[in-house]
């Protein structure tokens, strides 16, 4: 299970959780590009995708390819 399925699984918890300052808030942003990232994979190549959603969010490439990578991990 990757970082990201286990976040969605959290689903309200996962809020309660950053409330009590047990996740770090930039978790939830990472999720937000994170997410982004999958709908314009679905459209491109992965590099393709993350230029994209650099564009959109005004994020480095380096930074998105760090989120990716987080997110894909176990």
């Amino acid at each position: 299970m990757s970082r990201y399925e286990t976040i969605t699984t959290l689903g309200d918890e996962f809020i309660k959780l950053m409330s009590k300052s047990l996740i770090p808030v930039h978790i939830l942003d990472w999720k937000v590009l994170y997410e982004a990232y999958l709908i314009e994979r679905t459209k491109c190549k992965k590099t393709e995708a993350i230029e994209i959603v650099c564009a959109q969010y005004d994020v480095s490439r380096r930074q998105m390819f760090y989120i990716v990578e987080f997110m894909e991990g176990a």
